[in-house]
């Protein structure tokens, strides 16, 4: 770890992570919540997660422009937008009564800026450190992240229970953010800008090679089961706030799960850094994502009988699949030349966003329909045993080493 503590770009950019992190988290969660608390429409929330999802699907757009800018420069620039994003909740819910529209446009205000934030903060990562110190950096990173959310998160359940206005949480949100965005200018790189030729022809033959090297190889059979688990998990994640209010009831139930969430994704952060590196990738991740499926449909059946012992089960979920989440972000690092990272990233995130949104539109549908919410969740689970069996026959992802042995395909 004596990189992480002599790197000062690095040691700034985990400051910026942090800050930035549990701001788009508390807007991310707390957005969700306030429409559904505010509108009591299934619709809405599904409108809210199409809006959330439907900007990146034009993220391969941006992918040249990530390999080619500096870096530095475009996270101040996306962190004032997710400022200006909450910002206006802020002032609207202050001065006047906000409208679904207010919030879907804040929402989608956010989601272009997390358009360009989350490709180029992938990007940067293997610029700053050496390559052999990866795992363990995105390990730190996640680790310093969620313990940040845990405290913050609890004091907005805090909050909740006391049943503040809502504004008070925007303003903690916004304030979040404006260190994030402080944070961004502490930001520096000696990369230059790539000034060479932009013309079209140059750019769209760049935005082919993104595409191209995710329908290649292992890539195609990840991208396959990303765009599953994506369709699947927005169908429940928009139907979260109804699960919580029928098994726990009012707002609390919805910022508890959502605070065991961080707690999960630090056990998942944690176990990621345990197996990361000893485990060849194609067999962990089958077995993880079966396991994951069958835990999440067994915390559908825990939480109606008996309390505690759901919360435990649905720890143990989030845990598994967050850990899942940073095999495939630390795959489309290491899987990528350096200067491919951007473009992968971005292609990789689009094909997953049309994935998301028709997912969220299809779980606000069934919010509707479903005449038991907890379906939504046993379908997820379901459906993510079935993807652990396609990667286990999948003879490409079989054959993948561990994670500190790939080398750029």
């Amino acid at each position: 770890m004596k990189s992480f503590k002599l790197n000062k770009v690095f040691r700034n950019l985990v400051l910026f992570s942090t800050f930035q992190g549990v701001g788009s988290g508390i807007f991310g969660i707390f957005m969700m919540w306030a429409i559904h608390a505010t509108f009591q429409n299934p619709i809405y929330t599904g409108m809210a997660g199409f809006m959330f999802a439907a900007p990146r699907i034009a993220s391969f757009i941006v992918g040249p422009l990530v390999d080619r800018w500096n870096k530095p420069m475009l996270l101040k620039a996306t962190s004032l937008l997710q400022f200006s994003a909450i910002a206006a909740i802020l002032f609207t819910s202050i001065f006047l009564y906000p409208n679904i529209w207010i919030f879907l446009a804040a929402i989608f205000i956010n989601a272009i800026a997390e358009l360009f934030e989350k490709p180029t903060f992938k990007a940067l990562l293997p610029k700053i450190i050496e390559e052999d110190d990866l795992v363990k950096a995105n390990v730190f990173i996640e680790l310093v992240g969620i313990v940040a959310g845990v405290i913050v998160g609890a004091g907005i359940l805090a909050m909740m229970i006391a049943d503040v206005a809502f504004g008070w949480i925007y303003g903690v949100n916004a304030v979040f953010m404006l260190i994030a965005l402080l944070c961004a200018f502490l930001l520096k790189s000696d990369e230059a800008e790539n000034k060479s030729s932009t013309n079209i022809k140059t750019y769209l033959g760049e935005l082919k090679e993104g595409f191209s090297f995710v329908l290649k190889g292992a890539m195609l059979p990840l991208l396959i089961s990303a765009i599953s688990v994506s369709f699947f998990a927005n169908i429940a994640s928009v139907n979260l706030p109804m699960f919580a209010e029928v098994h726990f009831g009012a707002a609390f139930g919805f910022i508890l799960l959502s605070g065991l969430a961080v707690v999960g994704s630090l056990l998942g952060t944690l176990l990621f850094g345990a197996v990361g590196e000893k485990f060849k990738l194609g067999k962990i991740l089958a077995l993880l994502f079966v396991f994951a499926g069958m835990v999440r449909i067994a915390f559908v059946g825990a939480i109606g009988v008996h309390l505690i012992l759901g919360i435990l089960i649905f720890i143990l979920y989030e845990g598994v699949t967050d850990t899942i989440g940073m095999f495939y972000y630390t795959a489309t690092q290491k899987l990528p030349q350096k200067n491919l990272i951007g473009r992968v990233s971005t292609s990789f995130t689009s094909l997953r966003a049309t994935s998301n949104a028709t997912g969220s539109l299809a779980g606000g549908v069934l919010g509707v329909l479903l005449a038991n919410v907890d379906m939504a969740f046993v379908i997820q689970g379901a459906s993510y045993i079935a993807i652990g069996l396609f990667l286990l026959l999948s003879k490409r992802i079989r054959g993948l080493p561990k994670v500190s042995e790939f080398k750029s395909e």
